[in-house]
């Protein structure tokens, strides 16, 4: 029997969760709204780009993500992102983490160095036995028991639910019209699970001890999954009324919100039929059948491109002039692929390939979003050393964001416009 698990989030609507040590009689136990009231807005709203700054821990001597988490606003300025309290006091609790999960939300997760001082301070003013004085930790790292979902829009911050896992910026998020956010996680075993920010509940779709690798989501969420890296088997529709649909073929894609597959040389549209069922029809012909297929969307033309051979708009199909090699890095107006100082680009206006190089710069990290035509970056200047901060325009023009200083390594990008 298959089940479902909602869990209500809600900033301060948790109940309240209690340490489970206790070391003497006249022991206060730790209300975990001790932090959340240091938990409330990020000043994010106007953050062109964010990311973390590479620190040493004072302890281990180990470099990582303790340097803290930046941005750059629209008019370049850079500044430490802050999280203000309920108490409108800021900067006393630090960002370790944040992931883009949609245009609207990032999850964030806060340091544990400052959680647990916040913990000690508590515990060290409630406790009557000089003997039982709290200790420091290891000075930094994720405190993922306090993991939150911060509203770019809104810049407030929500808790996110215990005992389900958290998505990860390396898994698959989807989203679909209503800004229901989509990911891979745990809860009593593996599962597709859907964050609905607007009531703010999670919930588990796919029945218990389910075997899926992957999955994608139609616009009005039915989620279709598989069991194979490439859908070679096993593939299913689960509809949001809850019944599951079989599908015999292999290869399935999402183009505009929509469901297709593709059964021998023919393309198969999905048409959902209110929120429990599924038909399906034939809506073209390929030229030619083949044994692998590669699906990947074409913003400005709004076509699906198959194996870098046809364009496919819903439709019909129609075979390319040539073949188009399209690369890994994707924004709203090109296709990049990169061997290290050079760049190959394939304009989806008009499918025609060129070159460029950044020569300047050593380049660590790169950062894309589909609703930009730039590629952000982070690496060094050859001529000083400094750590930069900068942009890869529509043009190929290489544009300086933010100097850092030398030493402060940035390790983590991300691109929010």
């Amino acid at each position: 029997m298959e089940k479902n698990y909602s869990f209500i989030l809600g900033l301060f609507m948790f109940g309240t969760i209690l340490s489970s040590c206790e070391k003497n009689s006249s022991y206060q136990e730790f209300d975990r709204n001790e932090i959340y009231k240091h938990l409330s807005s990020v000043n994010v709203r106007d953050a062109k780009l964010i990311y973390t700054k590479e620190g040493v821990n004072t302890r281990s001597g180990v470099s990582g993500a303790f340097g803290g988490v930046w941005k750059i606003d629209q008019n370049g300025n850079e500044s430490k992102l802050i999280i203000t309290g309920t108490d409108g006091k800021t900067n006393i609790v630090n960002i370790f983490e944040i992931t883009k999960l949609s245009d609207k939300f990032l999850l964030m997760i806060p340091d544990y160095y400052d959680t647990n001082r916040i913990w000690q301070e508590w515990e060290n003013a409630h406790n009557d036995d000089p003997a039982q004085i709290a200790t420091p930790s290891e000075p930094h790292g994720a405190a993922t028991e306090y993991t939150m979902l911060l509203n770019i829009e809104t810049e407030k911050l929500y808790r996110f639910p215990e005992n389900v896992s958290t998505p990860s910026k390396d898994d698959n998020i989807s989203t679909d019209k209503q800004g229901n956010i989509y990911y891979k996680g745990y809860m009593n075993g593996k599962q597709v699970l859907k964050l609905s920010p607007e009531t703010m509940t999670i919930e588990a779709l796919l029945p218990e001890d389910t075997r899926f690798e992957n999955f994608a989501v139609t616009d009005n969420g039915f989620v279709v999954y598989w069991n194979g890296i490439e859908q070679q088997q096993s593939c299913y529709v689960k509809c949001p009324g809850g019944r599951i649909y079989p599908i015999s073929d292999t290869y399935t894609f999402i183009f505009n919100g929509y469901l297709y597959s593709i059964r021998n040389n023919a393309i198969i549209q999905y048409e959902t039929i209110g929120n429990n069922d599924i038909e399906e029809k034939e809506v073209c012909k390929l030229p030619d059948e083949n044994t692998y297929w590669r699906f990947i969307p074409n913003y400005v033309r709004n076509v699906m491109v198959i194996n870098g051979n046809y364009e496919f708009d819903g439709e019909k199909c129609i075979e390319l002039d040539k073949h188009i090699t399209i690369g890994d890095i994707c924004t709203s107006k090109a296709w990049y692929s990169r061997n290290n100082r050079t760049f190959s680009k394939m304009s989806m206006k008009d499918y025609q390939e060129s070159q460029f190089q950044v020569l300047d710069y050593e380049i660590q990290n790169l950062s894309t979003s589909l609703e930009s035509p730039n590629i952000a970056f982070t690496g060094f200047r050859y001529s000083d050393g400094v750590n930069v901060v900068g942009t890869i325009t529509e043009s190929d023009e290489v544009v300086i964001d933010n100097v850092t200083e030398s030493g402060n390594k940035i390790i983590n990008l991300i691109s929010l416009n």
